[in-house]
């Protein structure tokens, strides 16, 4: 079309720029991906960028344009991973909270809604539901750094006052107290640790992986911990 032509009705605009709108995207979702892998299997020091944009076919200066740094891309990175956890955990708690508000729910009820959501919480972490290596990051990052944590732990705070108000339920006292939330933070831990000791856990029980079979003796372990816990 010679400039200064009329554009005809119902013609066609030109939207050049939108596919580099999507490929720029992409490229910043592709890092994202590669760089929860690799801090998950190398730690944030051990992570090089470099090799994130490497494995994500991109310059590396991609990672400098999208994130500034490797401390802005391992904190976006934690955001992804605690925006994907909400999206899986939201459910869950959910019904977890609408299984709790039924009339009339009885203390072996609270008990088993207790179990669901902790064998939920614990194939999630394992790799059932969302990639393996998330949970892995997930594990590093609440343990990390300041800023990270905090976006980490938003992501879990839904599960754990969940937890503590189904315990509170249990124990008639008060889902706030430090008493609640201790014995809280504690079941979480004690599902976390397949997580975090998996490498150590697989020796001493001489498992070559976690699979639909092991992962079945974890669950009937921690609903019968969580029975002998709260038993009358």
């Amino acid at each position: 079309m010679r400039q200064g032509s009329p554009v005809k009705p119902n013609q066609l605009i030109s939207t050049r720029t939108r596919p580099t709108s999507d490929r720029g995207e992409a490229t910043r979702q592709r890092l994202l991906e590669v760089a929860i892998r690799v801090f998950a299997a190398r730690g944030f020091d051990g992570a090089r960028t470099r090799d994130i944009a490497e494995a994500a076919k991109t310059n590396p200066i991609s990672i400098a344009y999208y994130f500034g740094n490797k401390r802005g891309l391992y904190y976006a990175a934690a955001q992804h991973v605690a925006a994907r956890w909400a999206a899986f955990e939201k459910p869950l708690v959910q019904q977890a909270r609408t299984s709790m508000a039924r009339p009339g729910v009885t203390h072996r009820q609270l008990v088993g809604i207790l179990c669901t959501l902790l064998c939920h919480f614990v194939r999630l972490i394992l790799g059932n539901f969302l990639p393996d290596c998330y949970g892995k990051f997930l594990s590093q990052a609440a343990s990390g750094p300041t800023r990270e944590f905090a976006v980490i732990d938003r992501g879990l705070a839904p599960l754990r006052d969940t937890l503590a108000e189904a315990i509170s339920a249990l124990t008639g006292e008060s889902a706030t107290s430090s008493a609640t939330q201790v014995r809280a933070l504690s079941i979480i831990g004690s599902c976390i640790c397949f997580r975090r000791d998996r490498p150590a856990m697989l020796r001493a029980l001489k498992w070559k992986q976690i699979g639909a079979k092991e992962l079945k003796v974890i669950e009937m372990a921690i609903q019968a911990n969580t029975r002998a816990m709260f038993s009358r």
